[in-house]
């Protein structure tokens, strides 16, 4: 199947004013692991068609599994029939068409990386764990994804990447445990013993444990632990959304100081530490934007429809069709790094915790970012 040509024959439908063709391939191949052995193996390859339609500036959307020419014609007829079915204009258009920058995001092994080879790395993660009659589970995942979007205005796009996720949870014998966790675009990056050995080494510092009283503790954060809270930092106020629905702790703050002044936070799509995409899910380029630099707080992420209600530019941060109601968002957010090394932060706490990682995230007061979370797998008193 060529998706780009299947691509090119579907906007040649002459039933609307204007279409947006967006399809993603997903290629997960999962190798889970439990008790130190491995229990599941797990493989999917998919390609979603999605298509916007336009009829007299109100949209329409489908979607479907069925990557043929007959199938996605059925879903433009959808997309068509919702349109005419709206009540109200949709307030925006495709976007023009933007030269997008090429990334390196690609590594054939992790692509094409077999059961065996996945087993053999399972292996090598749980030796330690096993040798120390502990129990490691956890889940090793290669594959990755690819997008095409196109549209009656012009745009062609199309990137893939391939992607490595593993995570690994040991627990010991007493109720110690310890979490880890490592994602890679290439698979040669991958030290499964390395990895594993940062949980096991929780897992066996923390099987003596102790209870703490209630109360007002400094934390050191790993980043698992940051992860987390920049992830419920991300949903809570980084959109353009957020921004004009007024639930974002970003209204009013924008140019001013909110955070120390050592915090910059940013999202950078091309950054090749993570999985590089060039450009969003409606085709416009990707572009760096700071919500915090070095404490003052700076910008939110847009799709084209908020840039729209906003009188500004789409940034590329739209998301695709089935979480229209959360686009934009950043996905491919980074924390500067600071001068201290982990050491350096444990010894300036007189009393407090390490904090591995972060579970059960929830938002209490989204316009304050004000959100509660629950430790787990490595928590530590300094």
């Amino acid at each position: 199947m060529n998706v780009e040509e299947l691509l090119s024959k579907t906007l040649a439908y002459d039933g609307v004013d204007e279409m947006e063709l967006l399809a993603i391939r997903e290629r997960d191949e999962l190798t889970r692991f439990t008790d130190c052995q491995i229990h599941q193996n797990v493989a999917s390859d998919q390609v979603r068609v999605y298509v916007r339609a336009w009829v007299d500036g109100k949209a329409g959307v489908a979607e479907t599994n069925e990557a043929t020419e007959e199938g996605v014609q059925r879903a433009v007829a959808i997309a068509a029939q919702l349109a005419r079915s709206q009540t109200r204009p949709a307030g925006y258009s495709p976007p023009d068409p933007s030269p997008h920058q090429e990334v390196a995001a690609w590594d054939e092994d992790t692509w094409n990386a077999s059961p065996e080879e996945r087993a053999d790395l399972v292996a090598r993660a749980v030796k330690g764990a096993r040798e120390a009659g502990f129990n490691s589970s956890g889940s090793l995942t290669t594959g990755g994804g690819e997008i095409w979007v196109a549209s009656s205005r012009g745009v062609r796009a199309h990137t893939r990447t391939s992607q490595l996720s593993f995570v690994n949870v040991v627990n010991g014998l007493q109720g110690g445990s310890g979490y880890a966790a490592f994602s890679s675009v290439s698979l040669a990056d991958f030290d499964p013993e390395a990895t594993a050995q940062r949980a096991l080494d929780k897992a066996l510092r923390s099987e003596e444990r102790m209870a703490l009283e209630p109360g007002t503790y400094t934390v050191v954060l790993e980043e698992p632990a940051v992860a987390t809270l920049l992830g419920m930092m991300t949903f809570m106020g980084f959109s353009g959304r957020s921004l004009l629905e007024r639930q974002s702790f970003m209204e009013g703050r924008q140019g001013k100081r909110v955070v120390a002044e050592q915090v910059s936070v940013y999202d950078d799509a091309l950054d090749p530490r993570g999985f590089p995409q060039p450009f969003d899910f409606e085709g416009t380029p990707c572009q760096q934007v700071y919500f915090f630099r070095r404490g003052v707080a700076e910008a939110v992420v847009h799709d084209t429809r908020t840039a729209n209600a906003a009188g500004t530019h789409s940034t590329g941060h739209a998301l695709p069709p089935p979480y229209s109601a959360y686009s934009p968002l950043p996905g491919h957010v980074v924390m500067a790094t600071g001068e201290a090394s982990d050491e350096d932060l444990i010894a300036g706490v007189k009393r407090g915790l390490l904090v591995t990682r972060f579970h059960y995230a929830r938002p209490v007061e989204p316009r304050e970012a004000v959100m509660t979370m629950m430790t787990r797998d490595g928590t530590f008193l300094i």
